[in-house]
């Protein structure tokens, strides 16, 4: 069956939640890499930088999604602005960036129960994997009202850990991590290369927040509701990250947290906390991975049931079943997601992600002054603060983090390109075909 997704479906606190749960994984995993490159200064110069970023670019992107609400997010709006070969690059690089973030979260799940049940790893990722495109299939109606429990249970975990991490806090703590050269201080023992390096990381309480925008086509209201739902979103996560950042490390050290899986687990454990309070945050951490994981499938599979509606992925992808779910677009994807998870290689996925979300900020962002250029007069009953002023400060940002991925990882930085090449490659084929005449 082909058809459109379900209209009206989604608030603008469902949204918020949303949001959330996008984001949520990172709290309780990968921004503690960070500390490897930058040292805990680096990464607090990295989060501040990163809140900034999303900032400028929720405010941009507020405003597009009001004036284009479909589930195409940022290809829909390079479509408009600049056809359609700048459309299947962006939607290339959201769709990476949505699979390996499905990947990277499924990870950090198998960390996450290891010490709870005994058991991680493949027999993990492949089941969970398999239970949340089960639970999509179904609809996401209903599911969605689940979700936001599990994001609030997993910012009561967050609370529970700030406030038994509070009486541990030293600054000394915060500043363990021995300096790499003369020149260099304990704040940033990597020195300012180590802040760049530890850009991508500082992105982990933000990245895929703006996956939000594609929720439009299923939104209420959403000139009215997208904004609302999205600096919500933010706003929590901004706090949370604050709290993190100083509780963690200065509870624990940073020297002990910069290469756990579970840094917010660790962390109690150094810190000598009760490990019935333990027990209770690990398995809240676990509810917001499986929140993170849940929001990922979503995002990937109506990013490619859009993508395949507008040609530049297989059509398979876009026909939905009875509920109106786009079955094929949560499956196909999912095995990619679950393949790339089974590497077990979570600071370079992360940093595969993070290379691939930048990039695509970078695509659709000219978007919005190329269309306040051209068609001045359309409607838009959502203005960016700022104007153009916000989204060039949002782009030179974005453009800062992208070459960031390369300073920390320039491998999978490159595999990224790599993959966003096969995915133009495709769409070129297809293409090809559709326009050889038939005889």
């Amino acid at each position: 069956m082909d058809g459109g997704l379900r209209q009206g479906a989604i608030g603008w606190l469902l949204l918020a939640s949303l949001g959330v749960s996008y984001v949520i994984a990172g709290d309780y995993s990968a921004w503690n890499f960070g500390m490897q490159h930058g040292g805990w200064g680096g990464l607090a110069l990295a989060v501040v930088f990163g809140a900034a970023m999303y900032f400028a670019l929720l405010a941009s992107l507020a405003e597009l999604a009001t004036i284009i609400p479909e589930a195409g997010g940022g290809s829909a709006f390079a479509e408009r602005a600049f056809g359609p070969v700048a459309a299947c690059i962006t939607g290339g690089c959201i769709f990476i960036e949505y699979c390996a973030a499905a990947a990277v979260v499924a990870v950090f799940v198998g960390a996450y129960t290891r010490p709870l049940l005994g058991i991680g790893g493949a027999p993990v990722i492949v089941g969970v994997f398999l239970l949340f495109v089960a639970i999509h299939a179904a609809g996401v109606g209903e599911a969605m009202r689940v979700l936001l429990g599990m994001a609030l249970i997993a910012l009561l975990g967050l609370i529970v850990f700030v406030a038994s991490t509070a009486p541990s806090f030293h600054v000394a703590h915060l500043t363990d991590i021995a300096p790499l050269g003369l020149a260099r201080s304990r704040w940033l023992p990597h020195g300012w290369l180590g802040v760049w390096a530890a850009l991508p990381f500082g992105t982990a309480f933000f990245l895929a927040v703006e996956g939000v925008a594609m929720a439009a086509e299923e939104t209420r209201d959403p000139q009215r509701n997208l904004p609302r739902g999205m600096f919500a979103a933010l706003a929590v996560l901004t706090l949370f990250a604050i709290a993190i950042v100083l509780a963690g490390p200065g509870a624990a050290g940073a020297r002990a947290l910069q290469y756990a899986d579970d840094p917010i687990v660790a962390g109690l454990q150094v810190a000598g906390v009760a490990p019935w309070v333990v027990r209770f945050v690990n398995v809240c951490g676990l509810a917001g991975l499986l929140a993170c994981l849940f929001s990922a499938i979503y995002g990937y599979s109506r990013l490619a049931f859009a993508l395949a509606r507008a040609g530049y992925l297989p059509a398979a992808l876009a026909r939905t079943n009875r509920r109106r779910v786009p079955l094929n677009a949560i499956i196909a994807p999912g095995v990619l997601a679950c393949t790339l998870a089974l590497t077990g290689a979570a600071d370079q996925i992360f940093v595969m992600m993070v290379s691939a979300g930048t990039l695509s900020y970078l695509l659709m962002l000219p978007a919005h002054w190329i269309m306040r250029r051209r068609e001045p007069g359309l409607p838009r009953p959502y203005r960016t603060p700022g104007g153009t002023w916000t989204v060039r400060f949002a782009w030179g940002a974005a453009a800062l983090s992208f070459v960031a991925c390369f300073v920390a990882n320039p491998l999978w930085s490159a595999v990224t390109l790599a993959l966003l090449g096969l995915f133009l490659a495709g769409y070129a084929l297809r293409r090809r075909r559709q326009l050889q005449p038939r005889g």
